[in-house]
């Protein structure tokens, strides 16, 4: 079930199935969890519960309640305590550092994906290890910690390598995420051309099905080349990201729509930039009149 509504997550947005998921922990998963089973049992439930509320907190926290989205990543962080399950429990704490990063707080980023690397203990997997220090070279990377950003970087490529296992969100970490976010860190780094060039790599490595993270990669991509002057190769970029946005529930592709408009609006002179801004203006203005869905549900 967790593959399933990640699944659905990046294909249709974190607004999209995220009270179905709320219900369903609240209905089925909560009825499971009060009954009487064997301890090993209990703990595999438990495990389970915890990545059904991580995914849930990813969900709430991309339709937009940063604030309920952090209180579901404690309970998964208390459910895979219980559970006694470190690789849950360092990749949720992972999460809440993306998180916080991304709300402008950096030292807590930093100081959460720390303790996630405490919390995996040495015998961690690879792919989970990569996850972690593909996280915390950003973080350090943030506080002008340059070489051992880079450091971290090499160490997640190399352990990204040595992965196996199953797809999935708790079991393997793609090869399309581990250039994105290395993509981020060489940006901060002044690496603009190489992260171009990770962000690229990681869309090449997307499925039709992961139009969020498309979309976000896209936005990303058409930012930088804006940055560097690359007008034509950013309307690109964002014209196949217009492409993609009718299809997605989500309050951060949202958030690249409005930075798209404001990054053209000083080139609207320019034909394809003009064409593209009155494409976003369209889009904008279909995805306000959208039926207010998905309100907050506590389970």
């Amino acid at each position: 079930m967790s593959v399933l509504f990640a699944g659905l997550a990046d294909r249709h947005g974190g607004a999209h199935a995220r009270s179905a998921l709320a219900l369903y922990l609240a209905d089925d998963v909560g009825r499971v969890l009060s009954r009487q089973a064997p301890s090993a049992v209990r703990r595999q439930l438990l495990s389970g519960t915890a990545q059904l509320v991580h995914v849930l907190a990813v969900m709430t926290a991309d339709a937009g309640y940063a604030s309920l989205s952090q209180h579901y990543f404690h309970a998964a962080l208390a459910l895979a305590h219980d559970a006694g399950d470190r690789d849950v429990y360092s990749i949720t704490l992972r999460a809440m550092s993306v998180q916080a990063l991304r709300l402008g707080f950096r030292a807590q980023a930093l100081r959460l994906v720390e303790e996630a690397m405490n919390a995996a203990g040495p015998d961690m997997e690879p792919a989970t290890q990569a996850f972690l220090l593909n996280q915390r070279a950003l973080a350090r990377a943030h506080h002008r910690q340059d070489r051992a950003a880079r450091a971290d970087l090499e160490a997640a490529q190399a352990q990204h390598a040595l992965a196996t296992g199953p797809p999935g969100p708790f079991t393997m970490y793609t090869s399309a995420g581990l250039h994105y976010q290395a993509a981020r860190t060489l940006l901060v780094l002044g690496r603009t051309h190489e992260a171009i060039h990770g962000w690229e790599i990681s869309l090449l490595e997307r499925t039709p099905d992961q139009r969020r993270t498309s979309a976000l990669t896209l936005a990303a991509l058409a930012d930088t080349e804006l940055g560097i002057g690359h007008l034509e190769a950013a309307c690109q970029h964002w014209s196949t990201f217009l492409d993609l946005y009718p299809y997605l529930h989500s309050v951060r592709a949202r958030q690249a729509l409005v930075s798209l408009r404001r990054g053209l609006r000083i080139h609207h002179r320019h034909p394809q930039a003009a064409a593209t801004l009155e494409r976003a203006r369209a889009a904008l203005a279909v995805s306000s009149t959208r039926p207010v869905r998905n309100r907050p549900a506590n389970p």
